[in-house]
């Protein structure tokens, strides 16, 4: 099935020049990083242990730029192209992977990931790829967004989907209290038509978000404030699909 592109992207170039403004900002974070620990390294007596523990550290940094990277290149795919390729998904595949791909990082800000799906959901239709780096960019973002709103030692993170008739709500969700009165409430400008880059939410997780948004809005239906399972985030929904092939 194919859904004909109604991209933000294609018609106007002010999400493009604040999604690239972010994405620079966001990019420089990783690098920054890998370069503090080289610099540390070149201090220190290379000692395997201490070696390795800096090693995971620039593999983490290394990777959330990449990831930002290729789910930007998706959005430019999805603006260069008048239609896009939808296939039945289990959602709940989806999220599962998400949380895999995002542990390694999420330890790294004291961040439990957890996932909850809705009991026997139905596929829905969406782009895999796109579905997959909108859900994993903005679970990211999140992540680092939540561990700078307030000082605390554990976190927790959801991953959720549930069903609302003829469509999935699926999206990511904070522990954090408060979370949606600051970062959750400017991410509502996402939805408007002239989106800027989102002062209160801090580097390194600006960019993700917009990304996600701008994947979502090439599906289906763009981010929205959303709640699910007692936490607060941001979710998309997406159409439940008829057919039986399951990717």
């Amino acid at each position: 099935m194919r859904k004909s592109k109604t991209s933000h992207a294609a018609g106007d170039s002010s999400p493009v020049y604040a999604l690239l403004a972010a994405l620079s900002d966001d990019l420089s974070l990783p690098l920054l990083q890998i370069k503090g620990i080289v610099e540390s390294l070149q201090t220190e007596s290379f000692a395997r242990q201490a070696v390795r523990a800096h090693a995971d550290k620039i593999l983490l940094s290394a990777d959330n730029g990449l990831q930002l990277i290729e789910a930007y290149r998706l959005v430019l795919k999805a603006s260069q192209v008048s239609d896009m390729e939808f296939q039945p998904v289990a959602i709940g595949a989806v999220l599962a992977e998400v949380a895999h791909r995002l542990t390694p990082y999420a330890k790294k800000y004291d961040t439990e990931l957890l996932v909850d799906v809705q009991n026997r959901l139905t596929p829905v239709l969406a782009h895999p790829q796109s579905l997959l780096a909108a859900l994993q960019v903005l679970s990211a973002s999140m992540i680092r967004a939540q561990a700078a709103q307030v000082q605390q030692k554990h976190y927790k993170l959801l991953l959720g989907a549930h069903r609302h008739g003829s469509v999935i709500s699926t999206g990511v969700f904070s522990s954090v209290h408060g979370l949606s009165d600051k970062t959750l409430r400017t991410a509502r400008s996402l939805v408007g038509r002239a989106r800027q880059p989102l002062p209160s939410i801090p580097p390194g997780a600006a960019s993700g978000v917009l990304i996600a948004d701008m994947l979502c809005s090439a599906m289906w239906q763009p981010l929205r404030a959303a709640a699910h399972g007692g936490m607060h985030g941001l979710a998309t929904a997406v159409p439940v699909s008829k057919q039986l092939q399951i990717i």
